[in-house]
C-alpha cells in the first residue's frame, strides 16, 4: 500500500537532481583546471630532446606566477619577432649573468660552470654560434633548448630582443609531470563528474517514468467509486 502524500518516485528525483549538480561540479572544476589551466601540448621538433622529442606530449600549468632556473617553460616568441609559442628551458633568471667561451665544456652561470644533466649526450655547448657573456635584465629569462645542436634558442637572438632573452610576461605557463598528484586529480574529476552526471541523468528518467506512470493509475477520491474493481 502506499503511503499518504508521498509522491512516487520523489527520493529518486532528489538524488538525480544532488548527483547532476555533483557531476556539474566536479566536471567544471576538473575540467577547467586538469584541462584548460593545464592544458596538454604537442612538441614539434626535437630541440627538446632527450627531455621532450618530437611526437610527444606536455603538461604545462598555465597559472604559473614564478619561473626558476632549469623550469621548461611554454612562452609566445613575439620577443624574437615570431608568431607562435615556443617551449625551451630557463637557465639564468633576472639578475643572472650568463656566459660561453669557446673551448670551454659548460656554459658559467654567476661565474660558476652550470651543471646541466638534462642536455643531450651530455653537450651544453653544442652548436653554440659563438662567445657570449649576458646579464638577464629583471623580469627577463634566458632560454636554451635540451639539444643544442638543434635549437635556435637564445643564443642566437641577440639581434631581436635584449641579450636574446625573453620577458616573463610573455610566459604562458611551466612545464609539470604528467604523474603531478594535482593534474591527476582534476582530470579523473572531471570523468569522475562525467560519470556522476550520467548517472544523475538516468535516475532522473527513471523518476520522471515513475511519477508519469503514477499519475496516470491515479484515482480521484470523488470517482473511486465508479471504477470497477479488478476482476469485474
Amino acid at each position: 500500500m502506499r503511503t499518504q502524500g508521498r509522491v512516487p518516485g520523489r527520493r529518486l528525483g532528489v538524488t538525480a537532481v544532488a548527483l547532476l549538480v555533483l557531476g556539474a561540479l566536479l566536471s567544471c572544476v576538473g575540467g577547467l583546471g586538469g584541462y584548460f589551466f593545464m592544458p596538454t601540448k604537442a612538441i614539434p621538433s626535437e630541440h627538446m630532446a632527450p627531455t621532450l622529442t618530437t611526437g610527444s606530449s606536455a603538461a604545462f600549468n598555465l597559472l604559473t606566477i614564478k619561473v626558476n632556473r632549469g623550469d621548461v617553460v611554454l612562452f609566445d616568441a613575439a620577443a624574437w619577432g615570431e608568431q607562435h609559442q615556443s617551449v625551451e628551458r630557463a637557465v639564468a633568471v633576472g639578475g643572472d649573468r650568463i656566459s660561453y667561451t669557446p673551448g670551454d665544456r659548460t656554459l658559467t652561470l654567476n661565474g660558476k660552470p652550470l651543471d646541466e644533466p638534462y642536455v643531450l649526450n651530455g653537450d651544453p655547448v653544442a652548436g653554440s654560434p659563438g662567445a657570449f657573456d649576458v646579464t638577464v635584465p629583471e623580469g627577463r629569462l634566458f632560454v636554451l633548448g635540451d639539444n643544442r645542436g638543434n635549437s635556435a634558442d637564445s643564443r642566437y637572438r641577440f639581434e631581436d630582443s635584449a641579450g636574446g632573452t625573453v620577458p616573463l610576461s610573455d610566459v604562458n605557463g611551466a612545464m609539470i609531470d604528467e604523474g603531478d598528484p594535482l593534474l591527476v586529480g582534476l582530470r579523473s574529476g572531471a570523468l569522475v563528474g562525467v560519470g556522476v552526471l550520467c548517472t544523475g541523468a538516468l535516475l532522473g528518467a527513471v523518476s520522471l517514468r515513475i511519477r508519469r506512470r503514477a499519475a496516470a493509475t491515479a484515482v480521484h477520491p470523488a470517482y473511486a467509486g465508479l471504477v470497477p474493481p479488478p476482476g469485474a
